[in-house]
């Protein structure tokens, strides 16, 4: 059909980047830098440093698993500060003591230093980088929060790929005080100056929604309405028994990948697999959790997130049962291999269960309510390790105790009814 004379047709209005993305890629480098305090990187230190120093195995997990639940009640205090100002300033200075805390541990001279800074690196991770993505993304997103929480995640993986053979190649040539300092310096020049300039809050504070929407086409005719999701206060939370159901079994979660990832290195090289094989078998796990947790996060925005995460309970606790046989090689890449896609299932759907649950308006604050008892089990799982091999000689003990406890978490997940605003 011909147009008027004189007619014009109105301009086309750009489709602009959502910000968001950028969210999401900053989300994924701060993540990558935070994988040097994880346990898989930690525990590559424990030989070294002990043999030194003449420390046993519990005496130095203990800082790191007080630094751990201090973290956790931190939590309580950061999480609301995350929802109510954002998350930029917070983590350009949890950034900042990072990188200074792995420097000085190079200068460890003493127990009590290796007290000191510790505690301080542990409490730093536990309150903030632990928690970002599961604040901030799900303020982003909704329609989209599988896969953008799946993508910022992607960090920490390359990241425990990349440091526990950063770690083992610097030991082979060097000495483990060169290491400590060359993860410091990497976490200052890989993510300090992206916190500061390009973390933001929340879209509404742009002139968007979330998933882009921008809120002068929300409600128009034709136009794609904004997704509506619950919006649970954590008083309303607190009356839920989904609440309790799903902290229990983060919890669990978290005693047992914490023993696991810490103790990992020292059990495949205590039964005579030789180190490289054990550096292959970490970095494997990371390496398959990448396209899992980029699955899982699709996965998550069409099939019940709860079911996603009773699966890979089930399947960390088989992995684990293969553990206990992996004295060789070839069955420490099989377990490498298993865990890793145990856990590029659940740390993707366990930042979404909270949001979906929840809402997304009071996560930081919920998420904070759980965050002593979670981070008090991360800080057991490598000390009851610890203790049980210093008084066994064995980690048969613990890790078969792990196993059971992973199957229990995938039932308190099948448990946990998804909550309505009724019930609060």
């Amino acid at each position: 059909m011909q147009e008027p004379e004189g007619y014009r047709a109105p301009p086309r209005r750009r489709k602009r980047w959502f910000y968001g993305w950028t969210i999401v890629i900053v989300l994924s480098v701060i993540s990558f830098a935070g994988g040097v305090e994880t346990n898989p990187v930690l525990g590559v230190f424990q030989g070294p440093m002990t043999d030194e120093f003449g420390w046993s195995r519990a005496l130095y997990t203990l800082p790191m698993s007080i630094g751990s639940f201090m973290g956790g009640l931190a939590s309580l205090i950061v999480g609301p500060l995350m929802d109510r100002y954002g998350s930029r300033i917070i983590m350009t200075v949890a950034i900042a003591l990072m990188g200074l805390t792995f420097v000085l541990m190079g200068a460890v001279q003493e127990l009590w230093h290796h007290f000191a800074l510790q505690i301080l690196g542990r409490t730093v991770i536990a309150s903030t980088f632990f928690m970002v993505i599961g604040v901030v993304i799900p303020k982003w997103f909704i329609v989209m929060r599988g896969r953008a929480g799946a993508l910022a995640n992607l960090g920490q993986r390359v990241g425990q790929i990349a440091f526990p053979v950063m770690v083992e190649r610097i030991l082979t040539v060097g000495s483990w005080r060169t290491a400590w300092v060359a993860m410091g310096i990497t976490v200052w020049a890989s993510s300090l100056l992206p916190a500061l300039l390009f973390l933001r809050r929340q879209p509404e504070d742009h002139g968007r929604l979330p998933d882009g929407v921008d809120i002068r086409d929300a409600g128009r005719q034709g136009r794609r309405a904004p997704p509506v999701e619950v919006a649970f206060d954590r008083r309303m939370a607190l009356r839920s028994a989904a609440f309790y159901l799903i902290a229990a079994a983060v919890s669990i979660q978290s005693f047992v990948t914490t023993s696991i990832h810490f103790h990992w290195y020292s059990y495949l090289t205590d039964i005579g697999v030789s180190s490289e094989a054990a550096v292959i078998s970490l970095s494997l796990s990371p390496l398959i959790s990448m396209p899992v947790s980029i699955l899982a996060g699709l996965a998550a925005e069409r099939v019940p997130v709860q079911r996603l995460m009773a699966l890979s309970y089930y399947f960390m606790a088989a992995s684990i049962v293969l553990f206990l046989f992996s004295d060789n090689a070839l069955l420490s890449y099989a377990f490498g291999l298993l865990f890793g896609t145990a856990t590029g299932i659940l740390f993707t759907v366990m930042n979404i269960i909270w949001a979906d649950y929840f809402g997304r308006a009071s996560i930081g604050g919920i998420r904070g309510m759980v965050s002593p008892i979670h981070m008090l089990c991360n800080s057991l799982g490598p000390l009851t390790a610890a203790w049980s091999f210093d008084a066994t000689g064995s980690y048969l003990l613990i890790f078969t105790i792990s196993a059971a406890l992973s199957a229990v978490g995938g039932t308190l997940i099948l448990l946990a009814r998804r909550p309505r605003l009724t019930d609060g």
